[in-house]
Protein backbone atom coordinates (compact mmCIF):
# COMPACT_ATOMS: atom_id res chain seq x y z
CA UNK A 1 0.00 0.00 0.00
CA UNK A 2 1.76 3.11 -0.56
CA UNK A 3 0.64 6.57 1.77
CA UNK A 4 -1.34 8.97 -0.76
CA UNK A 5 -3.44 11.82 1.18
CA UNK A 6 -5.81 12.21 -1.75
CA UNK A 7 -6.70 8.88 -2.29
CA UNK A 8 -7.50 8.71 1.40
CA UNK A 9 -9.19 11.69 1.16
CA UNK A 10 -12.07 9.79 -1.38
CA UNK A 11 -12.30 6.28 0.09
CA UNK A 12 -9.67 5.27 -1.49
CA UNK A 13 -6.30 2.96 -1.72
CA UNK A 14 -3.06 2.34 -3.69
CA UNK A 15 -2.37 -0.86 -4.03
CA UNK A 16 1.70 -1.77 -5.71
CA UNK A 17 1.11 -5.35 -8.30
CA UNK A 18 3.56 -7.34 -8.84
CA UNK A 19 4.77 -5.46 -11.79
CA UNK A 20 5.38 -2.74 -9.92
CA UNK A 21 2.30 -0.84 -11.26
CA UNK A 22 0.06 1.11 -8.59
CA UNK A 23 -3.69 1.34 -8.34
CA UNK A 24 -6.19 2.57 -7.00
CA UNK A 25 -9.07 0.32 -4.89
CA UNK A 26 -12.19 1.54 -2.52
CA UNK A 27 -10.41 1.01 0.90
CA UNK A 28 -13.57 -1.09 1.96
CA UNK A 29 -12.40 -3.76 -0.64
CA UNK A 30 -9.20 -4.47 2.10
CA UNK A 31 -8.57 -5.07 5.72
CA UNK A 32 -5.64 -4.21 7.25
CA UNK A 33 -3.70 -6.86 9.32
CA UNK A 34 -1.22 -6.99 12.18
CA UNK A 35 1.81 -9.20 10.94
CA UNK A 36 4.28 -10.56 13.35
CA UNK A 37 7.65 -8.31 13.02
CA UNK A 38 9.61 -11.11 11.63
CA UNK A 39 6.83 -11.99 9.08
CA UNK A 40 6.86 -8.45 8.06
CA UNK A 41 10.39 -8.28 7.87
CA UNK A 42 10.80 -11.67 5.77
CA UNK A 43 7.77 -10.00 3.03
CA UNK A 44 9.67 -7.00 2.59
CA UNK A 45 12.84 -7.95 2.25
CA UNK A 46 11.26 -10.32 -0.16
CA UNK A 47 9.60 -7.33 -2.62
Amino acid sequence: MINDEQAKIHGLIRVIDESGEDYAFSANRFYLIELPQNVEETLLAAS
